[in-house]
């Protein structure tokens, strides 16, 4: 075992044995988190918090404001909505007008400020003339705090959103801001998202949440608001659901304070070499330090605070790989091998806090890049093949999903989580509802809609929750897919659900089990077999009937996989695969159900009605045909699902049913236990 070069463990931030005993373990040893307030069974995958306090100190660290294109708060003097975003064209709409212009935040902190813009043009080589001009204006005093003008070739390339930024300082908070894209008519131009990024808050952002993470790992004692993303959950809305008690902080340096005698001191990352923040974020979990960035040092040394410099990272690397070459050989041998956290070091916050309390590896590592590749397999070849974590996410989706599988390692998609270290202390008891009796099997078009995206933990926390809270959920049959792991990371979460759960709402598992990872690239079927039973013990618990199954977003399950769910996960009724969308059905291993989706990521109530009309065209009426559509949670809304069960309404032969349901009358039609879990072996 190699030595920590910067060994300097203090009181309870000592969660590992010593070194001199460690060298005496065999070479297999995985050491284990021990920190006051964690508890950590070996058959857990990930960590439990101790309950919360009973109030909740608030601390906004909102550092990013945006509003997007349909944002109500947003006006607009020409162009129209055109699916994801508001588009103006030359010939059609009005020129020399204000396409976007608001929101009249009066929420934007004083200071220095980074707006930004996503814009698309369809041609961005025909001239190089003037086609918007973009400002930021307060609408209070009527002074334009910056402007740029945007000529054609400002664009990189065409027809995808790029992003423009705009420097300007807000001199005073609580005046209404403005954000403006004038359109001179001269090109098609469409806007997605607009807003702007607090550049003091920003330098904040690491230092307090990683104070959380140190405090609340003793017990859960801060949550902070961190996503103004309009139409989502809210700055108050999962603590009033969870009955947590919680109070404002009206400045967020007195939590430094409040909390001083648990900070041991600061450890500093360097503004030259980014990747040094998620170094630093490992070193401060063991010194019950704080994050630390240069310009904050002067004022976290001095009086009132008079922290100690622990470690300081400036000048130590010339790169990333150098960054990550030294954690792995001085710090990773020390550390939990069973969880991994992956985080872009320009994510100061959010899931920082989780990195910070638990106390693993932080790496942002591109499976993309060659000697990037090797270290982060380095790692993986540490961790324990099928029980695994990485949490995070990655720079691209499929490679670094494919690469984790190929060493039995599960992904749960989590960076921008804000506050699983108190969702983690909320009581484990989970009161699942049992599926509702099936209507009788006809010969008739039976329609399962399923919502995807839930194995992402940061949407349950935030999107989530506000197509959860629609006013009219219950109306229509809906399977809504949540993560297995959510027993450990927000089993209160998952406990608010089944509680305000209709009988129109089933939960299903998102892919593919216990994390997301593609199960075809698993060639240990022992270990593929661990998994899929580590899957079936936590969604059974969950009470969670159906599994989404991802092998990429194309590709079918292979027989073995499916065989694996089906002997070590028999409480499963079926599986879906993202597959072509044929909507092909198949049974593995004479016992589960296997379908092919017939459509995937539906994006609008337009693309759900096409998606049902294409799948259920000839259908003679001789037997039964099962329908299963999924949508996108990001575009679509509780609404569209009405809407589209309404439009069908007329015809008696199509019936729209939960998941559940739909597979026990699939399971009904192909000869098989409408509920295996009855099922004597």
């Amino acid at each position: 075992m190699n030595l920590n070069k910067r060994w300097k463990r203090k009181g309870p931030a000592a969660f590992f044995a010593l070194t001199l005993i460690a060298a005496a373990l065999p070479s297999s040893w995985v050491p284990q988190a021990e920190a006051a307030g964690l508890d950590w069974p070996s058959g857990q995958l990930l960590p439990s918090f101790s309950a919360p306090a009973s109030t909740l100190d608030v601390m906004d660290v909102v550092t990013e404001y945006n509003y997007k294109w349909n944002d109500p708060t947003l006006q607009h003097e020409t162009g129209r909505p055109d699916v994801n975003g508001w588009l103006a064209q030359t010939s059609i709409d009005a020129p020399n007008k204000y396409m976007v212009y608001g929101p009249y935040a009066t929420d934007i902190p004083a200071g220095d400020h980074t707006a930004f813009f996503d814009l698309i043009i369809d041609n961005n080589t025909a001239d190089n003339n003037v086609m918007v001009t973009l400002d930021v204006r307060d609408n209070v005093t009527g002074q334009v705090l910056a402007s740029r003008e945007l000529r054609r070739q400002d664009w990189t390339h065409a027809s995808s959103y790029e992003r423009f930024e705009l420097d300007f300082a807000n001199p005073t908070a609580g005046h209404d801001l403005e954000f403006r894209v004038f359109w001179h008519g001269a090109s098609y131009i469409k806007v997605g998202t607009i807003g702007t990024e607090s550049l003091d808050r920003a330098e904040e952002a690491a230092l307090f949440t990683s104070l959380k993470g140190i405090v609340n790992r003793e017990q859960p004692r801060i949550y902070t608001y961190d996503n103004p993303v309009k139409g989502e959950e809210g700055k108050y809305n999962w603590m009033n659901s969870l009955g947590l008690g919680h109070q404002d902080v009206a400045d967020n340096w007195s939590l430094l304070t409040k909390y001083r005698s648990e900070i041991e001191g600061i450890v500093v990352y360097d503004d030259n070499v980014p990747d040094t923040v998620n170094l630093a974020t490992t070193i401060a979990s063991q010194e019950d330090a704080i994050v630390a960035p240069p310009s904050l040092v002067s004022k976290l040394t001095a009086a009132p605070y008079n922290l100690p410099i622990l470690d300081d990272l400036r000048g130590d690397y010339a790169n990333k790989l150098e960054v990550y070459q030294d954690l792995y050989d001085n710090y990773w041998p020390d550390l939990p091998h069973k969880l991994i956290v992956g985080l872009n070091p320009n994510l100061k916050g959010y899931l920082r806090d989780y990195a910070t309390a638990v106390g693993t590896a932080t790496v942002w590592l591109d499976p993309a890049v060659p000697a990037e590749k090797a270290l982060l397999q380095d790692f993986f070849g540490d961790m324990p093949y099928g029980s695994g974590i990485y949490m995070g996410w990655w720079p691209e989706e499929q490679l670094g999903v494919e690469t984790a599988s190929e060493y039995g390692i599960s992904t749960i998609a989590s960076d921008f989580s804000s506050n699983l270290t108190v969702f983690g202390g909320t009581s484990r008891d989970v009161s699942v509802k049992p599926v509702p009796a099936k209507p009788a099997l006809e010969n008739k078009i039976y329609v399962s809609l399923i919502l995807s995206d839930g194995d992402n933990l940061q949407y349950m926390e935030h999107r989530f929750k506000k197509i959860w809270d629609a006013a009219n959920r219950g109306d229509v049959p809906l399977g809504w897919t949540v993560s297995p792991a959510m027993l450990d990371a927000m089993p209160g979460v998952l406990d608010y659900l089944y509680d305000t759960a209709t009988p129109n709402d089933a939960l299903i598992s998102g892919p593919s089990g216990v994390g997301y990872t593609y199960p075809n690239y698993w060639d240990n079927q022992a270990y593929l077999d661990e998994y899929t039973a580590l899957s079936g013990d936590y969604m059974q618990r969950a009470g969670l009937r159906v599994a989404t199954i991802w092998n990429t977003i194309t590709g079918s399950t292979n027989a073995n996989v499916g065989s694996s769910f089906a002997q070590n996960a028999p409480d499963l009724l079926g599986l879906t695969a993202q597959g072509g969308g044929n909507g092909s059905i198949n049974v593995f291993d004479n016992s589960l159900p296997n379908q092919v989706l017939n459509a995937n990521y539906c994006y609008s109530y337009e693309t759900l009605e096409m998606e049902i009309g294409n799948a259920i065209a000839g259908w003679d009426g001789t037997a039964p045909r099962f329908v299963s559509i999924q949508a996108n949670p990001w575009d679509v809304d509780y609404q569209d699902f009405v809407d589209v069960v309404d439009h069908y309404s007329s015809n008696a032969n199509i019936v729209f049913v939960r998941p559940d349901n739909y597979f026990q009358l699939m399971r009904e039609d192909l000869g098989l236990p409408v509920d295996p879990s009855t099922v004597t072996p």
